[in-house]
């Protein structure tokens, strides 16, 4: 059985208030905590700022959500959710379906004039981090006369929605947003969410500047950013050029060209990269030796990975490993 919720982005507790009104819940102190007979889990929100709140999302449903969200009149508020949750939610704007989730598109914009409906499953872990801010908080606070881009993209009275991956510097503030939510105190979560959000708005503007530069139209942009994933999914393997052009439905000197002017490096470099930051993630954790984390990312000579990872990071992975 699937429950329908309609709603409005007007609040930055709209996520709480949604949940508590259709379900079997109680809301105390801004946290809302799920009743046995519609699942368990929380919903934290923690108002930062005036008009600038966090919300962490972490519930099992026992039934499935259907969330159908109709536009409002004009863009007050925009939610930018960040998905821990390795599943896949699917989300309809303007009859395209995407896949969001830690393993598709892991961070959603969305703007309060975009219409949307998308299903949240039943009986799976749901982890989900947002940031809700006004568009009164982003003038006062963020954009300057001289943000060209982001005043143009954020002050225009129309849907605004934006899909993107999780990179890695995403995830390592994400990580300590996460591992330390009840200890953090509000400005240290404070410029968290805003090196989240410096982070984000590079990518709208690296966007439109892409765009403009080398006239790159939107199908395009869409595939190579598909690429771009597929590449990070599947970083245990070699990508081939060939392939990949296949997949994005180009030339492959169209493909080579465009890649390399979207993410600045060929597709193998950005292999390479996307490599070294796993095994950055692996060697801070500390849970496998050196060498078994250059075997784990692909190297069985450890000289190699050696050579590989400090051309990366100016360092050797043995340092990063023992600080």
């Amino acid at each position: 059985m699937i429950n329908n919720i309609t709603y409005c982005i007007n609040s930055p507790k709209i996520w709480q208030e949604i949940i508590h009104k259709n379900t079997f819940s109680e809301l105390k102190n801004n946290q809302l905590t799920l009743q046995e007979k519609s699942g368990k889990g929380t919903i934290d929100v923690i108002n930062i700022q005036e008009g600038l709140a966090i919300t962490f999302i972490d519930v099992t449903l026992a039934e499935s959500l259907k969330l159908i969200r109709k536009p409002a009149e004009t863009n007050d508020y925009f939610i930018l959710n960040f998905y821990f949750s390795s599943i896949e939610i699917k989300e309809q704007i303007d009859a395209v379906i995407k896949s969001v989730g830690f393993t598709y598109y892991s961070i959603m914009l969305q703007s309060s004039m975009t219409e949307s409906t998308s299903v949240i499953p039943a009986n799976i872990p749901i982890h989900i981090f947002n940031i809700t801010f006004s568009k009164k908080w982003l003038h006062q606070n963020v954009l300057g006369l001289d943000d060209e881009v982001l005043q143009h993209f954020f002050n225009r009275e129309d849907p605004i929605y934006l899909y993107e991956n999780l990179d890695f510097n995403c995830n390592r503030i994400l990580k300590e947003i996460n591992q330390a939510s009840d200890s953090l105190n509000k400005v240290t979560l404070f410029a968290n969410v805003l090196q989240l959000l410096a982070i984000f708005f590079k990518k709208i503007e690296a966007r439109a500047t892409l765009k403009k530069s080398i006239k790159i139209n939107a199908n395009d942009l869409e595939s190579l950013l598909k690429v771009k994933e597929q590449i990070e999914y599947n970083w245990k393997e070699k990508p081939s050029n060939e392939r990949l052009a296949k997949q994005a439905s180009m030339s492959l000197s169209k493909f080579k060209q465009l890649f390399k002017h979207v993410f600045g490096s060929s597709p193998y470099q950005y292999y390479l990269s996307f490599k070294m930051e796993k095994a950055m993630e692996l060697l801070q954790k500390k849970e496998h030796s050196v060498s078994d984390i250059g075997y784990i990312i692909g190297y069985s000579n450890l000289s190699q990975f050696s050579k590989t990872f400090k051309k990366t990071y100016n360092c050797l992975p043995s340092e990063v490993y023992n600080s």
